[in-house]
């Protein structure tokens, strides 16, 4: 038997299948709510979503290949994978060229780049309310 449930951000993901398409709609949603900026010659993001337990990071961003990359081993709830998402979007968005200067001269916690990061994460509600319908909610009962 099937049945339709409202899921939660506390709720973990069904399946992998699922942890997929939460991330690719929150990227469609950052794309709407945050603005990338315009640099020559930059290559066009390639998401990356992987399922590896060796690495102890949610998601990464890397600027120099414009990776954006999500841990799914990492993030065990839907809150997890929409605030990793958000956050690395985030980095996108940045001009990183003083990420490393910020970080030697701040600390990783200090590094405005990262602070700027986190407190975007506070719009995992927003992003959240308008993608759980494109969500798939059909869970099989034992």
């Amino acid at each position: 038997m099937y049945y339709l449930r409202q899921m939660r951000l506390t709720d973990k993901p069904y399946d992998l299948d699922q942890s997929y398409k939460i991330v690719n709609l929150t990227v469609e949603w950052c794309k709407k709510f945050f603005t990338a900026p315009n640099i020559k010659r930059r290559k066009p993001l390639c998401l990356m979503i992987h399922n590896t337990p060796a690495r102890e990071v949610y998601g990464e961003y890397c600027s120099g290949n414009n990776w954006l990359t999500i841990n799914l081993h990492n993030c065990v709830s839907i809150k997890d994978i929409v605030t990793t998402t958000i956050h690395e979007y985030v980095h996108f968005c940045q001009d990183l060229k003083d990420y490393g200067k910020m970080t030697k001269k701040m600390g990783y916690e200090k590094n405005p780049y990262e602070v700027e990061a986190r407190d975007n994460e506070k719009y995992y509600t927003n992003c959240w309310r308008s993608i759980k319908y494109k969500v798939s909610l059909t869970h099989r009962v034992s």
